[in-house]
């Protein structure tokens, strides 16, 4: 059973279920979730502006979606680094072997 866990999902699949998860995401907690949405809550960190749209406590509102964008940061980080090395041929290459 739990062997579909294990196996990468085709793209029909995993591409739907994440789409649908941003959606259920902004109505079950209200949150926009994305990576463009830390763009307003650093330029809030780092540059503070009498702009009314950046005059907001991001600790309260972006905290969780800043952690996300470093452990996407990190999480390809470690990916290319300490991941399998794997070589892509192209089908010329392939189909002449």
């Amino acid at each position: 059973m739990i062997a579909w866990m294990t196996e990468p999902w085709p793209w029909y699949v995993a591409g739907p279920l994440i789409g649908l998860f941003v959606p259920a995401l902004l109505l079950t907690g209200n949150k926009a979730f994305g990576i463009s949405s830390n763009l307003r809550h650093l330029c809030s960190a780092l540059l503070p502006s009498k702009l009314e749209f950046f005059r907001y406590n991001w600790k309260d509102a972006g905290l969780w979606n800043l952690v996300f964008l470093l452990g996407v940061l990190a999480g390809g980080f470690i990916a290319a680094h300490v991941g399998v090395s794997t070589t892509l041929q192209s089908r010329e290459k392939q189909s002449s072997h």
